[in-house]
């Protein structure tokens, strides 16, 4: 049965900034012990806004009350240009759920992916109050986001979103974006490793050097692992299936580790649980390399190396890449391994 088009809502026409925003509807910034202020940002880019009526559309957008207009300097648009939005005349908007008290928005665009939970959206979570009562509005439901929320005290109710997801909240609390998608900020990685620092551990049972694996993924496969793990196990290492692991136990093999090797994948956001001059090799397929590790391995001050095996083709960077199985060069990772 189809839908009829009058039980959708008019869409937004405009972009405005948050600061906008709140002046025409009554908002307001707040005061907290938590935002500190990204090295050459104002003040007002790093304060959680307080917007009554304010309105939430799939993964994370910032409607104005009304619906007319996107905050779409803290609504991410990944790949879109920064005058406008996805959400522009889009025609499939269904009237909002209504939400009583208090309710803060930290779910961004991308956030179901494990990397950009962690570097963008944990970032904002960790800027606001732990108040009893005040839901929060996420990504997913996924079990490592229950474990930062039991480690951070957050005892409100969790609201997951989904594509077509819209809330109406009595009051929408709504933190600073903190970097950009890939992108990670000094400040949010500063935040992240300072909030799991209690579950970093005085020791860890997965040893100092470790082995990411991607053997029970369903994409980007190491066609030669048996190979690599040969030499990586004599090695001293120990293979990890991240997706096996807690939470918490990722925190602590990260922080514990000083050699880590691994392809490509998100697992690697966990570098920065882990301390500076870390060793970290990672590897990749010719046509999907993706230097989006590089920005936190510096942040980190890790001894970050690249191996890309040799090929007659050009290196690249294609999405359709991203699927592929790949082939570790064996001898190129262990020669970074023994670099001084």
């Amino acid at each position: 049965m189809k839908t009829s088009t009058s039980s959708y809502l008019p869409p937004p026409v405009a972009c405005e900034r948050l600061d906008a925003l709140l002046a025409r509807f009554g908002g307001s910034y707040l005061d907290s012990k938590n935002v500190e202020v990204e090295s050459g940002a104002t003040s007002a880019a790093n304060r959680v806004a307080q917007l009554p009526g304010g309105r939430v559309f799939g993964s994370g957008t910032v409607l104005a009350p009304d619906g007319s207009s996107v905050a779409n300097d803290v609504s991410t648009d990944f790949g879109g240009p920064a005058d406008s939005h996805w959400l522009l005349g889009y025609t499939r908007i269904r009237p909002p759920v209504r939400i009583a008290g208090a309710t803060a928005v930290v779910a961004v665009n991308l956030g179901t992916r494990y990397c950009h939970w962690l570097l963008e959206e944990l970032p904002r979570l960790l800027a606001l109050e732990r108040s009893a009562g005040t839901g929060i509005i996420v990504s997913q439901r996924a079990p490592f986001i229950r474990e930062a929320f039991d480690l951070g005290r957050f005892s409100g109710p969790i609201l997951a979103v989904g594509r077509h997801t819209h809330f109406e909240c009595e009051q929408l609390l709504i933190p600073p974006l903190t970097g950009r998608a890939g992108e990670p900020s000094p400040l949010g990685v500063k935040r992240v490793a300072e909030f799991a620092a209690p579950w970093r551990g005085t020791v860890s049972v997965f040893g100092d050097k470790i082995y990411v694996s991607r053997e029970n993924a369903g994409r980007r496969r190491v066609l030669n692992e048996a190979d690599l793990w040969l030499h990586l196990e004599a090695r001293g290492f120990t293979k990890l299936r991240l997706e096996e692991l807690s939470w918490r136990d990722q925190i602590n093999a990260f922080a514990h580790a000083r050699e880590v090797v691994a392809p490509h994948g998100a697992g690697l956001a966990n570098l920065v649980f882990s301390p500076a001059v870390t060793r970290v090799v990672e590897f990749f397929h010719r046509d999907y390399v993706n230097p989006c590790f590089t920005r936190l391995a510096e942040l980190k001050n890790l001894d970050y190396h690249v191996v890309i095996p040799a090929g007659p083709d050009a290196i690249r960077h294609e999405p359709q890449g991203n699927r592929l199985d790949l082939h570790a060069d064996v001898p190129a990772i262990l020669a970074a391994l023994r670099k001084n």
